[in-house]
């Protein structure tokens, strides 16, 4: 399919994509609305939806274009969210987006801070999927009860938006608006 089609599915999702590129990127679009199917996140948005705006936040804040980074942006929470495990995310799409989906796979236990320097720890491009993943969960927190949203955008500002300032500045930036925008719909 033409990456100009009206019914790509990458486009409807918002991605733009390289023709160099565009069969990996649909292959992971289509194993991930495939491995979604159904899925609703806290917020009562679709896990799909989710997913396309966090490759759509990667595309915007990555620097390098790496088609590495937008296939494990789509890819983040296949691991967490359903049976499928590591090692299939690295049989189909390589070492470097199964790392990357690893460094971003929140442990039971682990809080939204230690799963952020988690990240850190693994590098860069694991630390920016992180916080686009952060980035688009603030944007969705509305759909949140008060309570859950009041706690989770503490520590969005707490850590995540102290980490994208000092790593990501533009990114930091939509972040900080995000979390005003977020944050005054609190009661």
């Amino acid at each position: 399919m033409a990456t100009g089609d009206f019914c790509d599915p990458l486009a409807s999702a918002g991605l733009r994509v390289a023709p160099a590129d565009y069969d990996l990127i649909r292959k992971a679009h289509a194993w991930a609305v495939a491995a979604h199917d159904a899925q609703v996140r806290k917020d009562g948005s679709r896990l799909i939806d989710h997913v396309a705006g966090v490759a759509r936040n990667m595309q915007r804040f990555d620097e390098s274009d790496s088609p590495d980074l937008l296939v494990a942006a789509l890819l983040h929470d296949v691991v967490e969210n359903t049976p499928v495990p590591l090692s299939e995310v690295e049989a189909r799409f390589g070492a470097r987006v199964a790392r990357l989906v690893d460094a971003v796979t929140n442990r039971e236990g682990e809080s939204a801070a230690d799963s952020a320097f988690r990240a850190c720890d693994v590098g860069r491009d694991a630390l920016l999927l992180r916080l686009c993943d952060r980035l688009d969960g603030i944007r969705r927190s509305p759909g949140r009860p008060e309570n859950k949203r009041r706690k989770f955008l503490s520590a969005s500002r707490e850590t995540h938006l102290a980490l994208a300032e000092e790593h990501f500045p533009a990114l930091g930036e939509a972040m900080r608006a995000a979390l005003a925008e977020a944050e005054a719909t609190l009661g």
